[in-house]
């Protein structure tokens, strides 16, 4: 391994994906704003998202950008910026709603994909 990407490796990170809620957002057209409702309520812009480390230690925070409404139900897109490196795994929780376990690889790659509701 080289040298400039061992240093790369030591480096805060960042990850990005989406939270689908899915059976949301009914009469709204694809491409428009919608927010969470009802057992949802706590899913909308600004929604805090958290990264803890394998020793549960909180390492990152961002939070959900605007939801916009899909064949899904309503997509929320994130982004986490400075994630500390060297964890065994991570776990990334969406205001109370339980985490998900991610290696540090499937975090550095980004583009994951949540989804809450049936």
């Amino acid at each position: 391994m080289s040298t400039e990407r061992t240093t790369d490796m030591e480096e805060p990170f960042s990850t990005d994906g989406t939270l689908t809620v899915t059976g949301i957002g009914a009469g709204l057209e694809p491409g428009e704003l919608c927010s969470g409702t009802g057992g949802y309520s706590d899913i909308d812009f600004g929604t805090q998202v958290n990264v803890t480390d394998a020793a549960g230690t909180l390492v990152a925070m961002g939070d959900l950008g605007l939801g916009e409404k899909t064949e899904l139900g309503c997509e929320f897109p994130f982004t986490v910026d400075d994630i500390t490196p060297g964890s065994k795994f991570y776990t990334i929780e969406v205001s109370h709603r339980g985490g998900l376990t991610q290696t540090e690889e499937e975090l550095r790659a980004g583009g994951l994909a949540f989804t809450l509701g049936d």
